[in-house]
């Protein structure tokens, strides 16, 4: 009887740990150029993990790891615009549903609920996450100031691309 019950609990976890998937190098960029200036920025050192089972779906990455083409705008946008030392990471957490994701997007202490487009397809036994999106920067508490307003656009458009892999693999 032991037996029996160890290998269903075994087969169980294999069951669920099979329906979670994870990745620790997804790729985020965003823009938040203007005609007068390219702002661009990307990482692919994201941390993304979904759940088969209920569609759940959370993305999270390090503020400083975003890369930019001059080391002066990256030290800017963590010092002045996103102050990485107070808040280091931006995150998404909610659920996939019918080509789109809903949940709670987090980026510089504020956290507002959001309904985008996005496709989450099987490859192989993989899944691969792809959304873009706009974001208001100011809604998210993040000032630009007025010696630079022409130069940096009010909104950020935001790329996710993530391969998650079976955590049981």
């Amino acid at each position: 009887m032991k037996k029996l019950l160890l290998t269903a609990l075994l087969a169980s976890s294999t069951i669920v740990s099979a329906q979670q998937y994870l990745t620790r190098e997804a790729r985020l960029s965003f823009d938040a150029g203007s005609p007068l200036e390219d702002i661009e920025a990307f990482t692919e050192s994201g941390s993304a993990v979904f759940d088969a089972s209920s569609g759940k779906i959370g993305v999270q990455v390090l503020m400083t790891s975003f890369q930019f083409k001059r080391a002066l705008m990256q030290e800017h946008f963590n010092e002045n615009y996103v102050e990485s030392e107070k808040f280091p990471k931006a995150s998404f957490k909610g659920t996939y549903s019918e080509g789109k994701v809903t949940g709670e997007l987090s980026i510089h202490g504020v956290t507002k609920e959001i309904s985008v487009p996005a496709t989450l397809r099987e490859d192989n036994e993989n899944f691969v996450l792809t959304t873009a999106f706009d974001i208001i920067l100011a809604e998210y508490n993040v000032e630009i100031p007025s010696a630079v307003t022409d130069k940096i656009s009010k909104a950020a458009s935001i790329q996710v691309q993530a391969t998650l892999k079976s955590v049981g693999k």
